[in-house]
């Protein structure tokens, strides 16, 4: 079993160290497909992708895309997770985007894994209140500012390196 397959089993036990690795290697790895889903998602205002045990449901509600989650083969949904400003420049909202995607599949990996040896605990939906595509949380809900010179500081670790490895 590969580092990545172990970690889509982990589900409530990804430590945040585990979840923002994952976020880096999705940006990393899927950035052709976000770039795809992301024209999908503008051109029809809805997509809906998957991750292991967990079905996401993207949205464009005004000038906004909202995401909602659920488990497979369940009718329990968790609307409106997260949302996302669109901007008015194309390449940018496909960065926000992209970086987006990545931050609900982390969050929906966290709560709906693929079945493994760790017990899950059944009901909610957990996750940071800050994304990692916002600065806010480099600093601990201190600052942009502060986030910004503090995600400068911050090194590629070796989880990231042992992902894209896998």
């Amino acid at each position: 079993m590969s580092f990545y397959e172990e970690l889509l089993t982990l589900g409530q036990w990804l430590q945040p160290t585990d979840k923002l690795a994952l976020y880096r290697f999705f940006i990393e790895t899927q950035k052709d497909r976000y770039v795809k889903d992301a024209r999908i998602l503008q051109l029809h205002g809805e997509l809906k992708t998957s991750i292991a045990n967990g079905e996401i449901t993207y949205e464009v509600k005004g000038d906004y895309v909202f995401y909602t989650a659920k488990k497979k083969n369940s009718a329990e949904k968790y609307e409106n997770l997260r949302k996302v400003k669109l901007g008015k420049i194309s390449t940018l909202t496909s960065k926000r985007l992209q970086k987006f995607f990545a931050q609900s599949e982390v969050d929906v990996l966290a709560n709906f894994p693929l079945p493994g040896v760790n017990p899950q605990e059944e009901g909610g939906f957990g996750f940071f209140a800050c994304p990692f595509y916002d600065l806010n949380y480099y600093s601990n809900g201190r600052g942009k500012i502060i986030g910004f010179f503090k995600k400068l500081q911050a090194k590629d670790d070796e989880l990231l390196e042992k992902l894209l490895a896998s």
